[in-house]
């Protein structure tokens, strides 16, 4: 189905930083009260967000730092208990994945009041939400160069209790406005940049192939792949330059604009009991089924040779060379068993894989038993 959707104002770059504070001024000239979500250690100091915040400045502000990695219930019962007497009637989140999961959560759920996490987790699994008549509207702005949540419509939430993940989904999710600021990029630690580069890899490929794919989002796919494939083994010489920092933004912007039409797939499907049960950061949990995946798939691809081409490959085995190498360059291990993953905690792995609408989303059905052997043999 050739269609495609996305609604979210994009700006890009310190130049446009300027226009968008005038832009805001004026969309939003009634708001009273602002509810600022930011990944914290004064990135809310930094130059180029100035003018945003010197509009900012004229609401009634509550700033609170969402230093949380993968937000789970817990964390969003206490991060609602904390801002329940402030009446937002806007969300700015300045950060990664997390604190913009956070703001559209936040968003969603503003009129519940929780008192236990099983209520969060009811309203979430429920989807009581959706029978809001008005979501909060938010403003993404971020950190990392990966995620593209400042353009997708749904958010993320971990359940270690149950072993679960949640998503909170709407199209009423998607925000308002994104700012794209390379500059705030250069302040992540390098393993993150490489992780989340990798995970904006794997949100293209996963569109591209994805049953939910259309020739826009494959267009939006290829180009962030590029960019990722060349750009991202250079970061580590000049971890600062803006060049290439610019060339990663601007991968993870089209990665998100392709995936926000599409869902990611079974490497992401994967990915979430990897994180869960071994702690292996979201990108590289994603990345490292990535060429296996793709095997599996290739013969049901739309076009592969373009696929092909944009990884800089002729075939499979050299997408796979060109993911490994990525992994060397930065010290990472492509090896599950030095992640403590084990042969029994693959079993536990597979039967947690199956995350309805991202496993079922696959072009090719990948079995119980099919999984077990293809993480076997990344032991």
């Amino acid at each position: 189905m050739n269609q495609f959707y996305n609604p979210v104002a994009v700006s890009l770059g310190t130049e446009a930083a300027e226009a968008f504070a005038e832009s805001f001024n004026k969309r939003y000239a009634d708001v009273k009260r602002v509810l600022l979500l930011t990944r914290g250690g004064g990135v809310e100091k930094s130059d180029c967000l100035q003018p945003v915040l010197n509009a900012l400045s004229k609401k009634e502000t509550l700033l609170i730092e969402v230093t949380l990695n993968n937000p789970n219930v817990a964390d969003i019962l206490n991060l609602k208990q904390e801002i329940e007497p402030f009446q937002y009637d806007l969300i700015v989140a300045i950060g990664g994945g997390s604190v913009m999961d956070a703001a559209k959560v936040m968003s969603a759920l503003q009129q519940n009041t929780f008192h236990t996490i099983a209520e969060v987790r009811e309203a979430i699994t429920s989807e009581a939400y959706r029978s809001e008549p008005y979501f909060t509207p938010w403003i993404g702005i971020p950190t990392t160069s990966g995620t593209g949540s400042e353009v997708t419509c749904w958010a993320t939430v971990w359940d270690e209790e149950c072993g679960s993940k949640y998503s909170v989904s709407d199209e009423r999710l998607y925000a308002r406005s994104a700012l794209i600021l390379p500059e705030l990029t250069v302040t992540m630690p390098l393993r993150l940049s490489v992780s989340t580069a990798l995970d904006a890899l794997c949100h293209a490929t996963e569109a591209y192939w994805s049953v939910h794919t259309n020739a826009v989002t494959r267009v939006y796919a290829l180009q962030a792949i590029e960019r990722v494939r060349q750009t991202l083994p250079l970061l580590i010489e000049q971890p600062d330059n803006l060049v290439w920092r610019e060339e990663l933004s601007l991968a993870s912007l089209m990665a998100g604009l392709a995936f926000s039409n599409t869902r990611t797939t079974a490497c992401h499907s994967i990915s979430y009991p990897l994180t869960m049960l071994f702690g292996i950061d979201h990108g590289i949990a994603a990345s490292i089924t990535l060429s296996t995946v793709l095997k599996h798939n290739f013969e049901a691809l739309i076009e592969p040779d373009k696929l092909l081409r944009a990884f800089g490959a002729a075939n499979v085995e050299e997408v796979d060379s060109l993911i490994r190498n990525i992994y060397t360059i930065y010290g990472l291990s492509s090896n599950l068993s030095l992640y403590g993953v084990t042969v029994e905690g693959i079993r536990e792995v597979v039967s947690h894989s199956y995350t309805k609408g991202r496993m079922d989303n696959n072009p090719v059905e990948i079995s119980p038993e099919e999984l077990e052997r293809m993480l076997v043999s990344l032991l």
